[in-house]
């Protein structure tokens, strides 16, 4: 039998769902049923048989879906003894119990969250879609910070990825890395990388974070420190870099901003990544907001940003350095150049091969926001994205999944049947569905066509012929 049907009707099926729903079903202590039966799977001699026999039926619906999935029992055990990965296993249950399997899967609480934790920063980057600089007067305390990380964690959020601003700029971030940490949280790090000293590189070894990505836009020093807004700031960054691989306890990620400015030595870049140690290069869409609004003629057009696209998927299948972006297309670049072979655009997903890809790659579904990922400002205000500065609730008021359920615009968001252009009518819909925050930055319509897709490329032109147009007014 078709192994894409066994999947499908074993996450669509109505007693799969019931039980999905008992087994991560929480009490008021946040304990589930299904915390039990990970340690009756992993380690079933610790308990009695008496408790055995009641958990015996969930074993068992664990083993007809590791034999489904094709999985080896002792990989399972070894994902299943990973509480992060636990964490992943009971939202997915959670979301499929209450949703049912959806094209791209809506989940019951946000998979990632980015956590703009503080509004501070060493920098004045010119694309900043923060604006960040000084201290927000009304930027949340430690308690409060705190607070946050339990509600992410009883929820079963699989990761928190803390931006800024610079967050190694606050000096609460340490103890609520440690709370994360307690709470077996996926962590990472976005940051500048100039404040990397091998000390600093230590404690973030210390508090078990994940990933450190650091921001690098070109390997050139004169560009990098123009487009960064400091002179003399490329050596500090890379010095950051190099400390932060050499402490060899967490993986490291280049970040750059693909513009007009550099997206010709993007295979540079990558180079230098790999030679400089990195574990992963991650190509940044460019998305005019904040004070990348006065930036806006040099955003890529949709066939620089295809060819981008194919360079990564080119090293990707190289395997000598994990290469990734937030353009969802690059799923789509992905699908149609291999096979259905993937890599889908969210942080820290597996590529696989073959009859699962398609469906691992409608199920990521590229584009998260509402649906999968919201973004935490540094004053406990909740937007869609970081990218998209729309409020939707403030955690000094509500509780995160409070926001997350009940917003309006989460809702609609979560909806691809009413994407305007071709990102409505796309093959490729479920596994991409347009950056949200591009269509909202370009049109004010966050269901509007991504003007940075190849297959959206009149919506493009209209725009920039708009954007003369306007030039030319301007200048009579």
């Amino acid at each position: 039998m078709d192994l894409t049907y066994l999947i499908t009707f074993f996450l669509k099926n109505r007693l799969n769902r019931l039980m999905f729903s008992l087994l991560a079903k929480k009490t008021k202590d946040s304990h589930s049923l299904l915390e039990d039966v990970f340690v009756f799977y992993c380690n079933g001699k610790s308990l009695k048989w008496p408790r055995k026999i009641r958990l015996l039926p969930f074993y068992l619906f664990f083993e007809i879906g590791r034999v489904i999935f094709g999985q080896e029992k002792e990989k399972v055990r070894e994902k299943l003894l990973d509480p992060i990965f636990q964490h992943g296993i009971a939202l997915t249950m959670r979301s499929v119990a209450h949703y049912g399997m959806t094209k791209p899967q809506i989940f019951a609480a946000p998979a990632l969250v980015v956590w703009n934790f503080t509004n501070i920063c060493n920098l004045r980057c010119r694309h900043c879609y923060q604006k960040a600089g000084k201290q927000l007067k009304d930027e949340l305390d430690l308690t409060s910070r705190l607070d946050i990380v339990d509600q992410l964690a009883d929820e079963d959020v699989f990761s928190i990825a803390f931006s800024g601003g610079e967050p190694l700029m606050d000096k609460d971030l340490w103890k609520v890395l440690e709370r994360g940490r307690k709470r077996n949280l996926y962590l990472s790090l976005a940051t500048n990388g100039t404040l990397i000293t091998p000390e600093v590189a230590r404690q973030i070894a210390d508090r078990e974070v994940n990933y450190v990505e650091i921001s690098l836009d070109s390997i050139h020093p004169e560009v990098h420190n123009h487009f960064r807004g400091i002179p003399g700031l490329w050596k500090k960054t890379v010095k950051g870099i190099e400390n932060a691989v050499a402490q060899g306890a967490f993986e490291v990620g280049i970040a750059s901003t693909i513009t007009q400015l550099n997206y010709q030595e993007v295979e540079d870049l990558i180079s230098f990544s790999r030679e400089i140690g990195a574990d992963k290069f991650y190509a940044f869409n460019f998305i005019p907001t904040g004070r990348g609004k006065d930036l806006i003629d040099l955003d890529l057009s949709p066939e620089q940003r295809e060819e981008v696209l194919n360079i990564l998927w080119n090293h990707y299948l190289e395997g000598d350095i994990v290469c990734m972006t937030t353009s969802p297309q690059y799923a789509r670049v992905c699908m149609e150049n291999s096979y259905f072979q993937v890599a889908p655009t969210s942080h820290h997903w597996t590529v696989v091969k073959g009859t699962k890809a398609r469906i691992l790659a409608e199920f990521v579904g590229g584009c998260g926001v509402g649906r999968a990922y919201c973004c935490i400002q540094p004053d406990g205000v909740v937007t869609p994205c970081v990218f998209m500065p729309i409020p939707v609730g403030d955690l000094k008021e509500k509780r995160l999944i409070q926001i997350w359920n009940k917003s309006p615009i989460l809702r609609e968001l979560r909806n691809r049947d009413n994407l305007k252009g071709h990102c409505g009518i796309c093959e490729y819909r479920s596994a991409c569905g347009g950056c949200r925050a591009r269509a909202y930055a370009y049109f004010g319509d966050y269901k509007a066509p991504d003007p940075g897709c190849i297959n959206n490329r009149d919506a493009y032109l209209n725009l920039k012929g708009q954007t003369i147009k306007t030039q030319k007014e301007v200048r009579v």
